[in-house]
């Protein structure tokens, strides 16, 4: 089994130099992502935006990193730089703003498509969504049940309208080193919060592909010279790949 870490790069190597025209409706949409440092994971995260043309702002350069390298442990550090850059945003109601991880994560497809997917999604605020809990198990009962697709939610990518993303963050008051990941799941868990918000998962991968307990999942589709990547499960073509989690 190809691990996620060589399924990126191969993902990568076989993306067209040329990933489609900018269009007016692409500025709808903003990315932002958190790298302290330019590892070459967050150049090959850099070089796929480029090639799709999306806005990237990357957040935190230059920064120390507080918690474990992998940042799989800890994470309010990235809660904090977004909270503070949204601040420029939360009155743009057309303003679509998808925030990633960058070492571990390539494009697939440009804006275009993750703009009709995200409207698709009929909700202010989609969070990628996982089939394995964490950080925190005793928490599987609080999810709500789902018909078909992964459950539990993804902190690694999530996507929407700036205003709404400024309320997701606004009770931030923690740590840098704290759980990015916790955090965002009580925000979920609390039906009100959820509600008022209007937050939901994207179970079935339309949008996000975290790899991490899914590889056997995913296979890579070649057609009209281009490559994507392919969840079996769904029959869904992702966007945002993620290759998270301890199998890298």
């Amino acid at each position: 089994m190809m691990s996620p870490s060589r399924l990126l790069l191969l993902l990568l190597f076989l993306t067209p130099l040329e990933g489609g025209s900018h269009t007016a409706e692409d500025d709808n949409l903003l990315v932002f992502t958190v790298a302290t440092k330019e590892t070459e994971g967050f150049k090959r995260f850099r070089h796929s935006a480029q090639v799709f043309n999306y806005n990237l702002k990357v957040l935190g350069l230059g920064e120390e990193w507080h918690g474990r390298e992998d940042q799989r442990i800890a994470g309010g550090q990235k809660i904090r730089l977004l909270k503070s850059a949204l601040e420029a945003y939360a009155d743009k109601e057309d303003l679509v703003i998808l925030f990633t991880e960058s070492y571990d994560v390539v494009f697939a497809s440009g804006p275009a498509e993750v703009l009709k997917k995200f409207k698709q999604a009929k909700s202010k605020v989609v969070f990628s969504s996982e089939a394995l809990i964490y950080p925190d198990r005793r928490l599987e009962a609080k999810y709500p049940a789902v018909q078909e697709g992964q459950r539990f939610l993804g902190s690694g990518g999530f996507i929407g309208y700036a205003p709404y993303l400024s309320q997701l963050v606004a009770d931030w008051q923690g740590l840098d080193g704290e759980s990015d990941q916790l955090f965002y799941t009580n925000v979920f868990l609390d039906a009100e919060k959820r509600k008022a918000i209007n937050i939901t998962l994207d179970h079935r991968c339309r949008i996000f592909q975290n790899l991490n307990g899914a590889l056997d999942q995913v296979a890579l589709k070649f057609e009209n010279s281009q490559v994507r990547v392919r969840n079996l499960a769904f029959d869904t073509l992702p966007v945002v790949i993620h290759g998270n989690g301890p199998t890298k």
